[in-house]
């Protein structure tokens, strides 16, 4: 039988829900390619398999 934390972490992966969180998650929690919002710092956050960054946007002139 699975956990709620291994089904929840399925479920993301597979409809690719993007989870608003008022911290950086544990990197051994993730996989690498995940992103979230961070509700603290209103900011957009990545975890790409070896560091987290924030990831910005520019807007379309």
């Amino acid at each position: 039988m699975t956990t709620t934390n291994a089904e929840m972490r399925s479920a993301f992966k597979e409809y690719r829900a993007v989870r608003v969180l008022s911290a950086d998650p544990d990197a051994s929690e993730l996989d690498g390619g995940e992103i979230w919002f961070r509700s603290d710092t209103s900011e957009w956050r990545g975890y790409d398999g070896t560091s987290f960054g924030t990831i910005g946007f520019t807007a379309d002139a």
